[in-house]
């Protein structure tokens, strides 16, 4: 099995089926201190290097409010583990 693929050996009910990225974009309206009325996106994605899926994040710009970065974290340990289960 390559090391960047899932432990899986049977992924979606597929026998012998592996998941090697788990990727998701998620896009906000524009914050308060945004100068331009764009909006904001944010890919977050797994890699593994073989020791274990970790979150990459590729963004311009992502604004969260303190009281959400708990359940910000919490997603993006459900996320990191997709392709390991």
């Amino acid at each position: 099995m390559d090391k960047n693929t899932s432990k899986a050996k049977n992924m979606m009910g597929i026998k012998e089926a592996t998941l090697s990225e788990v990727e998701y974009t998620f896009s906000q309206d524009t914050d308060s201190c945004q100068s331009e009325d764009i909006g904001q996106t944010i890919k977050i994605f797994t890699a593994d290097g073989g020791g274990g899926a970790y979150i990459v994040f590729s963004t311009p710009r992502w604004a969260i409010d303190a009281d959400d970065i708990d359940q910000f974290a919490a997603c993006l340990k459900k996320i990191v583990k997709i392709p390991e289960e």
